[in-house]
């Protein structure tokens, strides 16, 4: 089957050769003559291995990680093994400017991986082959996850039965994967760390080696975590940004409901900011305050209004306004250096389980996108609200988010977009989106 497969794919790659232009995007053209840029060439993942083996959870994983970090990359679902349809949605998927494919199959013998790897070679793309394997006890834990997934669907259908039979009748085919076929990673997969291991060969580039990072981690599978902004802290009621300011009266008592509502947590992280660590301090449960959690370092913007922050420096604050993700603040940080700062966190949240993470806007932001499944140009518009607990539990490879507002009263920090962000603007446009705060004369923060 697969070598009539094989040799419908060649026919059908002769006629798109002749037929289209291969651009995938400005970087980097697809043909045969070409060798595969590492910095810049499309990536197909190919994952291998039996039934019951991880391999979803596992494609999935590697999807939302590298779209969190700003790639684009998608997972092609297949039965059995990738067909030509399948290589042809593929291409299409390079050509539309997008880098990374995964394949979610089986693809136990080697005629149907050297069909992906033929392909690969004629588009000028990197390919990389991963390998699920896993004890007994996790294929066991695997069967009965997948028995009560379909037997939601219909109860009249014999799916233990049938899911045995599908392990059995494939596991006399398989044709374990040699790193002469293509760059491997093979992951032996257990929630279990001691057990987990992923080991690589043939891995080059920052994109291939992120996947690895992403796969060493072990492949828990049932989480469930709590996510809280600080309670209303004085620099809120005054509007202003940044700084350590402590809590109002109104965070303080914030900090008492959210101990009734996340009572016994197995790990508390906060920040290094008081308003953080007080807002948890009540809590019982081990704690450390964590650095990459810091709200975002707002440079010489910080302790300033936003009405300040236009009177000052107009033009800066359009800047941001213009493109928020990208924008640092003098002598500050981007959004871009936050998803960079908070990725070893999102890596650590992925090998626990219930964790209350007290943190920032800005902060929660990003990691809340990962979970989200949100594009990083959508994070700064993230609505992460004060006096709200964020109840994130795996569903499957997905997530789902329940919001649960506490009900003590606060003050909106949520800024739009506003529709003008010349830096010609008048004060009436700049400040059009700010959230109405209390005036009240502080210290100066910035000469």
């Amino acid at each position: 089957m697969f070598l009539r497969h094989f040799l419908q794919y060649i026919k059908s790659c002769q006629k798109m050769f002749k037929e289209s232009p291969l651009t995938v995007s400005a970087g980097h053209q697809l043909g045969r003559a070409a060798m595969p840029c590492v910095l810049s060439a499309p990536l197909v993942v190919t994952l291998v291995g039996l039934p019951c083996r991880g391999k979803s959870y596992a494609a999935h994983r590697i999807a939302r990680h590298l779209n969190w970090k700003g790639e684009s990359a998608k997972v092609f679902t297949v039965d059995e093994a990738a067909t030509p349809d399948t290589l042809k949605e593929i291409l299409a998927h390079f050509q539309a400017g997008n880098n990374v494919a995964i394949i979610d199959g089986m693809h136990l013998t080697r005629s149907s991986r050297q069909m992906i790897t033929a392909f690969c070679t004629d588009t000028s793309s990197h390919h990389i082959l991963v390998e699920i394997t896993c004890d007994d006890v996790e294929v066991a834990d695997n069967i009965d996850r997948t028995y009560k997934f379909y037997e939601q669907t219909d109860k009249n259908i014999d799916w233990m039965a049938m899911i045995q039979e599908k392990v059995n009748r494939f596991s006399k085919d398989f044709e374990p994967c040699s790193p002469l076929e293509s760059p491997l990673i093979s992951v032996n997969a257990s929630s279990n760390s001691v057990l987990h291991s992923a080991t690589a060969r043939g891995i080059q580039g920052a994109l291939q080696t992120m996947i690895l990072g992403v796969l060493a981690s072990p492949l828990i599978k049932d989480h469930v975590f709590y996510f809280t902004r600080h309670g209303e802290s004085k620099f809120n009621m005054m509007g202003r940004i940044g700084g350590d300011s402590g809590l109002s009266e109104r965070g303080s008592k914030y900090a008492e409901r959210l101990m009734i509502a996340c009572p016994t947590p197995k790990l508390i992280w906060t920040s290094e900011l008081e308003r953080t660590i007080a807002t948890a301090r009540a809590i019982a449960g081990p704690r450390t305050a964590l650095k990459e959690l810091n709200e975002i370092n707002a440079g010489i913007c910080e302790g300033l209004t936003y009405e300040e922050i236009q009177e000052r420096f107009p033009q800066e604050f359009a800047w941001r306004d213009q493109d928020k993700l990208k924008y640092r603040y003098p002598h500050g940080e981007s959004y871009l250096d936050l998803l960079q700062r908070v990725d070893n966190v999102v890596q650590g949240l992925m090998t626990t389980s219930e964790v209350l993470v007290v943190s920032h806007q800005a902060v929660l932001r990003c990691i809340m996108a990962y979970f989200m499944g949100t594009t990083p140009e959508q994070v700064p518009y993230i609505n992460v609200p004060l006096h709200t607990l964020l109840v994130v539990r795996s569903s499957g490879y997905d997530f789902q988010v329940e919001t649960m507002p506490l009900k003590i009263e606060c003050v909106d920090t949520y800024r739009l977009q506003p529709q003008n962000c010349s830096p010609g603007r008048t004060d009436a446009d700049a400040l059009q989106t700010v959230p109405a705060h209390f005036d009240a004369p502080v210290p100066q923060v910035i000469n």
